[in-house]
């Protein structure tokens, strides 16, 4: 059977800070001459993602570490133990009280959202301004969910500030996004790196970057919120799981020790996912292999 042309696409998964690692993968793949022919992007994975694929410049998206680490809203743990919140952001402190009291039927849990995002705004603003989809040198798409019709939205066309914002709206933290009569949230509770969008759009070989945190072994537990809790995110790496066995090849930066909202150490986060991206590369090489047509060989040798 005679090989078919080779269409890369790149998954850049959701995950807050870690997801500053896609940062580090980029740089190797450039690094390696890995072709990239389009990207898709949720939450953090999709405003690199956008940056990338507006300019092609890794230089470009090095300069969304600066931005990140100087907006305060994201300096928030939803962890329980005194121990854990100390020395916390009055923000956070004020989050976790609600939540290990019991607050969640309180009146002020009604708002729509806790924080009205203007940093997060901000931030996305600058790296993309007044870009649209059709602006970007690499085909590229957002993925979002719907809480009318609890589905998942792919953002194709249009401003890039509108897709970016919606796909990063954290259920409750930040104000949904109304677009095209949809309300739209963080693209990660749907489709946390979105392999299956990059295969619709005509990748026949997909390189998913993963950095959401794995499930560690815990005995106990202290109340029925962090139970909750627990079991939810049982639930998001059952579905992670399932959905990166579609992908061509994974790569997993080590960042589970960096938490989401932790934007301080930015360097060491684009570091793991440098060397996530090196140690699979001859893996990614050997299988573009069978895939590839032959003209394509000389990428590489």
């Amino acid at each position: 059977m005679a090989k078919e042309k080779l269409k890369v696409g790149l998954a850049l998964g959701g995950g807050g800070a870690r997801g500053l690692a896609h940062i580090g993968v980029l740089k190797v793949l450039e690094r390696e001459n890995i072709p990239i022919d389009l990207i898709t992007g949720t939450s953090m994975g999709a405003i690199i993602g956008a940056v990338y694929a507006l300019k092609k410049d890794i230089s470009a998206i090095e300069k969304i570490t600066e931005k990140y680490s100087k907006i305060s809203e994201f300096n928030i743990d939803l962890s329980f133990s005194e121990k854990e919140r100390k020395d916390k952001p009055f923000f956070l402190k004020r989050m976790s009280d609600f939540l290990k009291k019991g607050y969640i039927l309180n009146l002020e849990l009604r708002r729509k959202y806790i924080n009205d995002g203007e940093g997060l705004r901000k931030v996305i603003e600058e790296l993309v301004n007044n870009k649209t989809f059709e602006d970007t040198q690499i085909p590229f798409a957002v993925v979002a969910a719907d809480l009318v019709k609890g589905e998942k939205v792919i953002i194709r066309r249009g401003k890039l500030f509108d897709a970016l914002l919606a796909s990063t709206s954290i259920p409750g933290m930040f104000p949904p996004v109304i677009l095209d009569k949809k309300i739209l949230v963080d693209g990660g509770i749907v489709d946390v790196v979105p392999i299956e969008v990059a295969q619709s759009l005509g990748a026949n070989f997909v390189i998913a970057v993963s950095v959401s945190q794995t499930i560690k072994k815990r005995a106990e537990f202290s109340n029925a919120v962090e139970i909750f809790f627990r079991s939810d995110s049982i639930t998001s790496a059952e579905l992670r799981k399932l959905q990166l066995s579609f992908a061509d090849v994974v790569i997993t930066p080590k960042v589970g020790r960096f938490h989401w909202s932790d934007f301080s150490k930015p360097e060491q986060c684009v570091r793991e996912g440098e060397i996530a991206a090196q140690n699979a590369i001859l893996e990614l090489k050997k299988k573009m292999k069978k895939v590839k047509p032959s003209w394509w060989k000389r990428l590489f040798y």
